[in-house]
């Protein structure tokens, strides 16, 4: 406990603390899901943790029960579809990024004031929730965190001309300069902000006080070895697939490498929620297999050949990424995957692609001679179980907290 904690007899007041969360934790399919779940836990341990989640339906009793055990107090504020498509239409006539008028609520802002009041340290989480500690950036003593993760706005900007969904890129049009302004803002007026990616850290830095802090990984990966001899030949790709910029992925692969290796390598895609477009797409390829939600997404990723993630939209951390090294799996990524692993290279942690005939002509090599790679894995098993844990990330985010405290 800190040393300024006040005394009540025997007993040390916990620091209050609120979190704020865009959409709930569970089902636990995506990195969104697995940082939250372990964030809370961190929390939990050293404030008087209280939790609003906002979201379009109750929570699921499995959530519920996981905040109960940690003794969190957590309250759903439900806004209806149509309010957020409402608030996001009117937002285009204002200055506002598009997504943080979807997720703002005057109904919730009313709620928060009491523990605006009370809480010692409040952290908005992503940029779509930092609109609800506005009011607090005037009052005294309070301990403000904007926990980014990445930088939407940089993100959008380089995005915006790789992707090819007309949607996405008229979206990143319209959001890339509000986002800019408004992200900005939020690192002025915050005590500290969280972000992943270093090269984004540089970018924000001289607006504020930034820290980079890695994400982590289950440990129990370390020692996972349950594999399937079905799947020893293939590629996978693992993520939660309505996320645009995994289907953006998905999809590039499958339509520029995948057909000129399908009738040697299969190709294994792995995570809930699959898109149309994606199904659509591997419904027209030969040796194409999208799984969809599965209770061990592990097993696919152990007993496969190598892992791929050529992602061409999006940015920061892919957890999918510190998966596969974990598990000690040859990882070949492309460039904006592969930059934001601090301490990791290419050719001794991952293996770096950007054009199809790269990915190509790595695969084929895997496959014919999978012994002059296998200490790559074994090397990305060793930086990640060193630098990406969940107790290390917990550490530095409470250091980050306390020392702007002192």
């Amino acid at each position: 406990m800190n040393a300024e904690n006040k005394m009540h007899g025997n007993n040390i007041r916990r620091k209050k603390c609120l979190l704020l969360l865009p959409r709930p934790v569970f089902p636990l399919v995506c990195g969104y899901a697995l940082k939250n779940y372990n964030l809370i836990r961190i929390l939990a341990s050293r404030y008087e943790l209280h939790l609003v989640i906002l979201s379009d339906r109750r929570l699921e009793a499995e959530e519920r029960r996981y905040y109960e055990d940690l003794g969190v107090s957590v309250q759903v504020h439900r806004i209806p579809k149509w309010r957020s498509y409402l608030q996001a239409l009117r937002g285009l006539f204002s200055t506002r990024p598009l997504q943080v008028c979807y997720y703002y609520d005057r109904g919730l802002q009313k709620k928060l004031c009491p523990l605006l009041q009370e809480c010692d340290v409040l952290i908005a989480a992503l940029v779509r929730t930092c609109e609800y500690l506005k009011p607090a950036e005037t009052m005294p003593g309070k301990t403000i965190v904007f926990d980014m993760v990445d930088s939407i706005a940089l993100n959008y900007m380089r995005s915006r001309e790789k992707t090819e969904s007309l949607f996405w890129k008229v979206l990143y049009g319209v959001e890339g300069g509000r986002l800019l302004r408004y992200e900005r803002c939020c690192v002025e007026n915050s005590s500290v902000t969280y972000l992943f990616n270093p090269q984004e850290q540089k970018y924000w830095k001289g607006f504020g006080r930034v820290e980079r802090l890695p994400h982590g990984v289950n440990e129990m990966l370390f020692h996972y070895e349950k594999q399937d001899p079905k799947w020893k030949d293939a590629v996978v790709f693992i993520g939660k697939m309505d996320y645009q910029p995994n289907v953006d992925a998905a999809v590039w692969y499958m339509q520029k490498v995948h057909p000129m290796i399908a009738k040697e390598i299969p190709l294994v895609i792995v995570g809930a929620y699959p898109s149309e477009k994606v199904l659509s797409c591997a419904r027209e390829l030969p040796n194409v297999t999208v799984t969809g939600f599965v209770e061990d997404p592990y097993l696919y990723v152990n007993s496969a050949m190598a892992v791929v993630a050529p992602m061409q939209t999006g940015g920061g951390i892919q957890n999918k990424v510190l998966e596969g090294m974990a598990l000690g799996k040859i990882n070949i990524l492309s460039s904006l995957a592969a930059k934001p692993i601090a301490g990791a290279k290419d050719g001794e942690h991952f293996l770096v692609a950007d054009t199809p005939e790269e990915y190509v002509r790595l695969i084929r090599e895997i496959a014919a001679k999978p012994e002059k790679y296998a200490a790559i894995g074994e090397r990305a098993r060793v930086l990640i179980e060193e630098r990406y844990s969940w107790k290390r990330y917990g550490e530095m985010y409470l250091a980050g907290i306390e020392g702007n405290e002192k």
